[in-house]
Formats: structure tokens, sequence, C-alpha cells
């Protein structure tokens, strides 16, 4: 999953389980972390059109909007956001690295110094890392939504 306004990306392993029973487990677990999310953007897969997900989501108040099945391209954020996970997971594996210091590294870089992180546009603070940080730089600050608006 991917949020919009912030870039944040969050990872859930469906161990081949892509049915619309554990999709809506992991939704419920986010959505229990953040909030209920407004508007839901998947594509058109078995798993967002079935019968069990439809009344899911509208209990839970959400917009679901679907993405055309053969344009791609219209999901774009979530489908970019999908390559990069895949491709720092296989680094990870072909490293030995820590896969979740990892997702830490790409959640805290800064996009630029005006909207900062997506951890900074979500949490409104930098988190604590590995690599060494001014404590001054760890306080809880405020991104503007029209300075990201106008990046």
């Amino acid at each position: 999953m991917v949020d919009y306004y912030s870039n944040f990306i969050e990872v859930a392993s469906l161990k081949h389980d892509t049915t619309s029973r554990n999709v809506i487990k992991h939704l419920k677990d986010n959505i229990a972390r953040y909030g209920i999310i407004d508007t839901l953007i998947s594509d058109n897969g078995s798993q967002y059109t079935s019968a069990e997900f439809k009344p899911y989501v509208a209990s839970y108040g959400i917009e679901h909007v679907t993405s055309s099945p053969f344009y791609a391209q219209s999901n774009g954020l979530a489908e970019k956001s999908v390559q990069t996970v895949k491709n720092l997971l296989k680094k990870c594996r072909e490293s030995g690295d820590d896969v979740y210091l990892a997702l830490l590294d790409l959640r805290n870089t800064p996009r630029d110094e005006q909207i900062g992180s997506p951890m900074q546009r979500l949490m409104g603070r930098r988190p604590k890392t590995l690599l060494p940080i001014s404590d001054g730089l760890r306080k809880p600050t405020t991104i503007q939504p029209e300075v990201f608006h106008r990046s």
C-alpha cells in the first residue's frame, strides 16, 4: 500500500494468499494504525471485486476506485511503489541486509528540503535510525500541505 499524500509505503507479506479475506485483514491492520482511508485505489483483481470486499469498504465508508484493467499506468504510484519494494527486497536478499532497516531508510529518505521524507509527511517527525542525526532534526515539525502541493 502507498499513501498518495505522503508517499509512505506499507508492505505486507500475503504469502501467496491474495484472497479478499487476507487483503481485508491487512487493510484493517493499517486502518487501526493510521485511521480510515478516504479513497482506496486498486486494480480490478478478484480480491477487490469480490462479494466479501465490497461490503467491507462500504461498512468503513471508504470510496473504492478501480483502475482500468488494461491500463496499469492509471495506478502509477502504486505500480512504482511495488517495483521499488521488489527491488529493495531483492537487494536485501542478495546482500544479506536487514529488510526492515532498508524499509526504514526508504521511508525516511527526503525527497527534497521542503517536503521532507514520507515519514516526515505522515508522522511529522524524523525517526531514529542507525544513521547519526542531531536531536534537533528529530523534533516534530509540520510540513504545510500547500508546500507539498507546490512540489
